[in-house]
This record gives structure tokens, C-alpha cells and sequence, in this order.
């Protein structure tokens, strides 16, 4: 790392411990911090999934504090259908949901969803988003269409900001998080390197703003290899044993925002400012061993990525009249993204030269929604909810576009759709919730999503919940426009694609009991399947000269069938979870030799486990999850999609967060316990090439971490 970035850490660490020492001696008179509690009737705020349509799952700030998650990765990994894709080539990590990748999962900040390299809401790298102002995280499975369009086919993550105090005053917030990458770990070199600062100040009962900054170094994973500056040379010649660089690529990133949040007397506006830059080096594993002036000068060609993406969220909500209340939302974001291949001088440790240096990917997107809830208030059997949403997204993606394109594809969809949901109470226990969306796109052809939701309550306690939608998945980038063609290659995308349609229903039986008398046991059964048709997959046919072509098309469908099993028990100072989920996943390839009518069934289980110590201000908590085999599609070096199937892992973290005094707060752990690094995945490609193995990276090794959390109150 270079000397600028370990100066600023050095500076934090001194003005934090400098701070801490200046205001020991007012922790009596330090508040305790108190957050807005959001209340969700229905849709009444847009920033929150409704409760009252779709059963919720929520991942609370204390279970982000508990497993001192810096990023959106780091807190997903133990939800029971959820798994956390990286890639470190790429330094992305995406999720897949029910062996559904990111594509079919949106992802939304406040209710809007987030710009991503070639698409909106979706196939979103989560080590991105930064929790450090984060209020919880809720997580919706099932299609979801109607309520938030394209894309959200097996489900919904809803992201929700902190807002405010309780009491008018200040909050300064610090923290420091040093954290090793497997065994390696030195100051600013190796390892992990987090430093926030978050100022929050309530001016009154009417208007609070918050504003901060947090820097994540990640200095990569060596795992045998020998860093940026390695090379073997013998005998005066460079040997290539490609131990040069890292196995996962260092990153560096800086979050920056602010937000306003003013309430004018029933009507409230939130305002939210972000600003993300990310800074990537991939170093080349082969050095070349030049001479220059008659000495050996090795080089490596390198390359570098910088993310640079502003996010401007604003909405505003209220009564219109009596209960009728209106949401409005506006955003406006644009991400772009660099790309340099530069030549390393490895003796002399600096750039000697830039080959490339050019915008490799843009995208800015104009994004609204609103909508009027309660439209019959009068009414205790029937009411409707109206609403639209428009979305207009411009940009381009050079590396999607294929390394041999003679020009960059830019290209721009524009959707504008309507929507609407009805609420039906024939008796005080049934709720009936049919609703709507049609969407019109510049691009796709124009569709119509639909959903019913039902809620029968036998008692206060035990509940019924049933929800059937439709969504659909529309192409990405990569697939309309890929285009990679020299004499040997032929592959390229299909600006025909249509969207992949999906239909999903999940039932939800859902019980709360008591045991003894500080025991309570809350109880979730669900039941779900989901089906894709039209499913987009690579297919192999002829172009205009004749020649083989590799390209997309709609020809495959999909489909998952599971059963859930999730309880939550909580006595005295123990909280205590414990799920399973039994998944089929059956994947059809039309053009495939063979057919398989079976599905392929898994077993994930999820635990966790708390333990409160009031005396001493300590929880201690442990995660642990165990990820079935699953079977999904994989494509070869040719572009062909085969299906294949994923070993199963075991994952477990581990960790104790105390207050050290009435400031300060400490977290020491343990990620991926059990040491996963590598898992293989298995193809059968039929007659082309027979069965194939691969290895695929998932985890850098066991780690340990330190954080230290400043807070102060005036």
C-alpha cells in the first residue's frame, strides 16, 4: 500500500486515541444512543417492505454489530437461503437466492434500487454497501414484481438508513477494525483496514442530518503467492513460476454521504447523498524479463479499476387527507468505471508506462416512484393502493462488450409502468391483496406482472400467510451486446433477447408460544416454489457466412421446490436460532441430449447463537451455516451452458462484543472458522467433452478481527 493511505490511518488511530483520552472524564454524561422506530402499516413508507403483503425477515443493527460487518457481504452470509458469491479476480461478491444468481435478486437502499455495472437493483457487488449507517436490513423471498418490477424474481433486499436521534444534540461515532486475510496480517500491508467517522446532530424535533466517512482496505490474499514486487530470476534469466501477485485482488474503498431528514409537520423529506469510490489492482501473474541498456528489467503487465458512483435519493411522504397518504421517491445515480493497463517495473517498484487508460463502463439512471395508499379509508372491507414507477438507464459496458469490438455499444431503456393493489376483508381473520403492474419498455416487449396475497389469522398468535406473483428477469448487458470475434472465436450476444418470466408462491405458517416463564418460541414454516421459463441460455448455431456461432437465446426453464423450517428462541439472557431448508432445484436444457426430471435436493441448516452478560455489557455469539450441494448452469471456455453441481460447505463465525465503558465498545472474533477456502463444481457436458471439475475460490482462509467503536453523546 502506498505511503499516502498508511498515513491516513496512522492519523486516525492518533486523533481517535487522542479524543477518547480528551473525553473520558464525561461518560456520565454520555446518552445513550436512541434510534426512530420505523412503523410500517401496509406501504405506508416506501423505504420498508411491507409487512402486511409479504412475510419480512429482518437483520436487526445489533446483528450487525455483532459480527462487525463493514460491508453488506459480511452480515448475508448466515441467512438460510441466501449465499455470497465472490469472485477474486474481480473483487465482486454477488448473492444468489434459492441457486438463483444476483440477476433475479433486487437490491434496494431506502426502497430505491442501486445502480450496478450493467443494470439496476441487480447483480449488485454487495461488498460495496457499506452498514456503518445502516437501521437493519429486511429480506423478501419470493417474486415480487408487482411491487417493485423486473428483476425481482426470487426476492427482494431492502436496505434501511438510520435516521435521526431521539434527543436533540450530537452523536460522534469512530471505529477502528483491524482484521486478518487467513494468517496474513500486517499493519497497512496486509490484512483488512477499516476506519468510520459518522456525525449525527438532531437540531430539533423537526430536522436531524447525518454525515460521515469510511475507508476499507483490503490489502489482498497472498495464499502462496509472493505479492506485487516478486519475481524468481536464475542464472540472469527470469523464471515464470506465476507466484507473482495476490490469489485475491487488493481493493481499497471510500464511502462518503449525508443525509437530511425533516419532518414539516405531517409530511416528512428524506434526502440521501453517497458517494462510492473503489480502487482495484490485478497483478499479473507472469513477469516478462526484459533487458534494457544491457541489464535485466522485468516488467509485469498490470491492471487497475476505479469505481467512482453518486447516488441521490430523495423522498418525500404524508397524509394527503384524513388516512389517505401519499410516498414519492426520486433518484438520480450514475457509476462509471475506469479501466488502466499499465507496465510495472518490478526492481524499480513503479509504473513505467501506461498502455491503456479509458472509461470501460458508465451508467446514469433517472429513477421515480410514488404512490397513494389508503385511497378508501372510509371503507374497513376494501381499500386500494395506486402507484407508478419510471425508470430511464443510459450507458455502456466496454469489457461486456467483448475485448475485439471495433465500437462500444451504448444503449438506453426507458420503462414506464403502473401499478396497483387491493385489499379485500371479507371476515376480521381474511385478508385478501390481488395487485397489478404493467410495465411498457423501450426495449422488451410490454408485460403485464400480477400477485395475490392472503393473511388468515386462527388466533393472535398462530397466522397464515400466502403470497403467488409473477416477475420477470429482463437481459443484461452482457447478453444483448457481448461480441468477441477474431479467427478463432465467434461469440456474441443477442439484442433480441426477451425477458425470462417467473411465477413463485410461498406459504408462510407462522406461531409464537411461550415457555415457562421467560421462555418464548416463535415458529416459521414455509413452503415454496419457484419457476422461470423462457430461461436465457447460451446456444450453439451458424451465422451469415456459415461459420459456428456461440449466442443467447430463450430456450430453458427452471424451477426450485423447498420446504423451510426456522425457530427462534429466546430465555432470559440466551437468544437462540434454528432453521433448515430442504431445495430442489431442476434445470431443463432444451438443446441438451438427455433430459433429467428430477430435481437435485439439498439440505441448508442455519444456528445461531447469543448470549447476553448485563453484568459486564458482553454478548457472546456464534453463526454457523452449512450450505448444501446445489445445481446450477456453468458455461465453458466456448460459451456453452451445461448444468453442473456445486459442492456443499460449512461456514462458522464466532465473536464477543463488550462496552469496555459507557463510550467505548469492543468486538474481538473469528470469521470462517472452519478454514473454507476452495470448492469444486462438477459438469456433465454430454458428448461434447464428457465430465469436468472445477475449482472455485469462496472463502481467504480464517480470520480474526478487532474492532473498536467510539461513542459520544452531547
Amino acid at each position: 500500500m502506498s505511503l499516502n493511505k498508511n498515513k491516513i490511518s496512522i492519523y486516525f488511530y492518533l486523533f481517535l486515541s487522542c479524543f477518547i483520552y480528551a473525553q473520558e472524564k464525561e461518560s456520565d454524561s454520555t446518552k445513550t444512543e436512541h434510534l426512530k422506530e420505523v412503523i410500517v402499516v401496509g406501504e405506508s413508507n416506501v423505504t420498508s417492505v411491507s409487512k402486511k403483503l409479504f412475510t419480512v425477515s429482518t437483520i436487526k443493527r445489533s446483528d450487525i454489530d455483532n459480527v462487525a460487518g463493514s460491508n453488506l457481504a459480511d452480515i448475508l452470509f448466515n441467512n438460510l437461503n441466501i449465499t455470497v458469491n465472490p469472485d477474486a479476480s474481480s473483487g465482486r461478491s454477488t448473492v444468489s437466492l434459492f441457486g438463483l444468481d444476483g440477476q433475479y435478486v433486487k437490491i434496494l437502499v431506502d426502497g430505491i434500487p442501486m445502480v450496478s455495472d450493467n443494470g439496476l437493483g441487480n447483480n449488485i457487488d454487495i461488498s460495496q454497501i457499506n452498514v456503518d449507517d445502516i437501521e437493519r436490513v429486511e429480506i423478501v423471498e419470493g417474486s415480487m414484481g408487482v411491487l417493485y418490477g423486473d428483476n425481482a424474481v426470487a426476492g427482494v433486499i431492502n436496505v434501511i438508513t438510520k435516521r435521526g436521534l431521539k434527543d436533540n444534540g450530537w452523536q460522534l461515532q469512530m471505529a477502528l477494525q483491524e482484521e486478518t486475510v487467513g494468517n496474513e496480517f500486517e499493519f497497512f500491508d496486509k490484512g483488512r483496514h477499516i476506519q468510520n467517522f459518522r456525525a449525527t446532530n438532531q437540531v430539533n424535533e423537526k430536522l436531524s442530518y447525518t454525515f460521515g466517512v469510511t475507508r476499507n482496505d483490503f490489502a489482498g490474499y497472498y495464499n502462496g503467492y509472493k505479492g506485487q514486487d516478486y519475481v524468481k530470476i536464475e542464472d540472469n534469466i527470469v523464471v515464470n513460476d506465476s507466484l507473482r501477485g495476490t490469489e485475491w485482488n487488493p481493493k481499497e474503498q471510500i464511502t462518503a454521504s449525508a443525509n437530511v431528514d425533516l419532518d414539516l409537520g405531517k409530511h416528512n423529506v428524506f434526502y440521501k447523498l453517497q458517494y462510492f469510490n473503489e480502487d482495484l489492482d490485478i497483478y499479473n501473474h507472469t513477469v516478462n524479463g526484459r533487458y534494457q541498456n544491457g541489464q535485466l528489467n522485468p516488467t509485469a503487465l498490470d491492471e487497475n479499476y476505479k469505481t467512482d458512483r453518486w447516488v441521490n435519493n430523495i423522498n418525500v411522504s404524508g397524509p394527503l387527507k384524513g388516512n389517505t397518504k401519499y410516498n414519492f421517491s426520486l433518484s438520480y445515480q450514475n457509476q462509471k468505471r475506469y479501466y488502466k493497463e499499465l507496465i510495472y517495473n518490478i526492481f524499480e517498484q513503479r509504473t513505467q508506462s501506461v498502455e491503456t487508460d479509458a472509461l470501460s463502463q458508465s451508467s446514469e439512471v433517472w429513477y421515480s416512484k410514488a404512490f397513494v395508499s389508503h385511497i378508501v379509508p372510509q371503507s374497513d372491507v376494501f381499500d386500494v393502493q395506486l402507484g407508478y414507477e419510471f425508470t430511464n438507464q443510459t450507458g455502456f459496458d466496454a469489457n461486456a462488450s467483448g475485448a475485439y469490438s471495433n465500437e462500444v455499444v451504448e444503449n438506453t431503456i426507458t420503462n414506464y409502468e403502473v401499478f396497483g393493489i387491493t385489499e379485500f376483508k371479507p371476515t376480521e381473520n381474511l385478508s385478501l391483496n390481488p395487485g397489478a403492474r404493467f410495465t411498457h419498455s423501450s426495449q422488451f416487449n410490454n408485460h403485464l406482472i400480477w400477485s395475490l396475497s392472503a393473511n388468515y389469522n386462527f388466533s393472535e398468535k398462530l397466522r397464515l400467510k400466502t403470497v403467488v406473483g409473477s416477475a420477470y428477469r429482463a437481459p443484461n448487458f452482457e447478453e444483448l451486446f457481448f461480441y468477441f470475434v477474431d479467427a478463432n472465436h465467434n461469440v456474441q450476444g443477442n439484442p433480441d433477447l426477451q425477458p425470462e418470466d417467473g411465477v413463485s408462491v410461498f406459504v408462510n405458517l407462522k406461531d409464537h408460544f411461550k415457555i415457562a416463564n421467560e421462555g418464548y418460541l416463535n415458529t416459521n414454516f414455509n413452503f415454496f416454489h419457484i419457476y422461470l421459463k423462457d430461461a436465457i441460455s447460451s446456444i450453439t448455431t451458424e451465422d451469415e457466412d456459415g461459420r459456428t456461432l456461440f449466442t443467447q437465446d430463450n430456450i430453458d426453464y427452471s424451477s426450485r421446490l423447498g420446504f423451510t423450517l426456522d425457530n427462534s428462541f429466546t430465555y432470559k439472557n440466551w437468544t437462540i436460532g434454528l432453521g433448515g431448508t430442504y431445495l430442489g432445484i431442476k434445470n431443463e436444457l432444451q438443446t441438451s441430449e438427455s433430459h433429467n426430471d428430477d430435481y437435485l435436493w439439498s439440505l441448508n441448516l442455519q444456528s445461531s447463537l447469543a448470549y447476553g452478560l448485563p453484568k459486564w455489557n458482553t454478548t457472546i455469539s456464534a453463526q454457523l451455516k452449512h450450505t448444501g450441494e446445489t445445481e446450477g448452469l456453468f458455461n465453458n471456455e466456448d460459451g456453452e451452458t451445461f448444468v453442473g453441481v456445486t459442492e456443499s460447505f460449512t461456514w462458522l463465525n464466532a465473536s464477543i462484543r463488550t462496552k469496555l465503558t459507557s463510550q467505548l465498545e469492543a468486538t474481538l472474533g473469528a470469521r470462517n472458522i472452519f478454514d473454507v477456502v476452495n470448492i469444486n463444481s462438477s459438469t456433465s457436458s454430454g458428448s461434447h467433452t464428457g465430465a469436468t471439475s472445477t475449482s472455485r475460490l469462496i472463502g481467504n482462509g480464517r480470520s480474526y478481527f478487532l474492532k473498536l467503536l467510539y461513542n459520544l453523546n452531547f
